[in-house]
């Protein structure tokens, strides 16, 4: 997974519930994208169908979330949503999915994003630590992780890890075994969150400039089977 100006432009990969897609979510897609510029021709967000690390009370039906990402993205040539995941039965596994894309896209580099508290937990991951046979990392920081903690992780997680001079300004990076790179880049991460939005929804209260406006209206088209669902979550707990 060599990096270099010669090289053919890959895809960033970002996964989630979307449970709804929010403007944190957005952003986060614009700065990678921005960020890795000729690196990547665009980015893919990716609806998890069955998330294996969530409880699947106050989940949205998979169509419904996926069809909120597909409009957000609609004004955005370089960003798509792709339901890889609704195809194939049982837990969303990572790998999985990564496994479809190098065989869907061979001979592209993947890059795919996580904060970096998941980034330190990938050795709970199904196959996680084997994850840098299939792309490369793109780590953002959050609840204040540094370089430094992210160079720590991964040598915690790869004790064959070591830094490596990267292809980005100002980003520190590391060479994986398996030949993936991982990549910490010091972007804004917007404190919003699905939980919060579904707490506000059930409230009666506004969420307008938390949900792009494109989702927002699904949602209230679909205002009957957004309360049941998020209903359960609430009355689970």
């Amino acid at each position: 997974m060599t990096e270099t100006a010669s090289h053919p432009p890959g895809r960033a990969i970002l996964g989630g519930s979307f449970n709804p897609p929010h403007v944190g979510h957005m952003r986060l897609a614009i700065e990678v994208r921005e960020a890795l510029g000729g690196l990547v021709q665009g980015v893919d967000m990716v609806p998890c169908a069955v998330p294996p690390h969530k409880a699947q009370q106050g989940m949205l039906p998979f169509e419904l979330r996926a069809r909120m990402v597909e409009a957000c993205a609609a004004n955005l040539p370089w960003l798509r949503c792709n339901r890889v995941e609704a195809l194939r039965q049982g837990p969303s596994f990572t790998w999985d999915t990564l496994c479809a894309y190098r065989e869907a896209e061979p001979g592209t580099d993947f890059y795919f994003i996580l904060g970096s508290p998941d980034f330190a937990t990938l050795s709970t991951w199904h196959r996680g630590v084997e994850l840098p046979r299939l792309c490369n990392f793109v780590v953002v920081p959050r609840r204040g992780h540094t370089a430094e903690n992210f160079i720590a992780a991964a040598k915690t997680l790869w004790p064959q890890a070591h830094p490596r001079p990267s292809v980005l300004p100002s980003c520190a990076c590391v060479a994986l075994p398996g030949g993936g790179l991982a990549h910490f880049l010091s972007l804004p991460w917007l404190a919003v969150s699905a939980s919060r939005v579904r707490q506000l929804w059930l409230a009666g209260r506004n969420v307008d400039f938390l949900v792009p406006d494109a989702a927002l209206r699904i949602l209230r088209e679909n205002s009957q089977t957004v309360r049941q669902h998020w209903l359960k979550e609430s009355l689970a707990c």
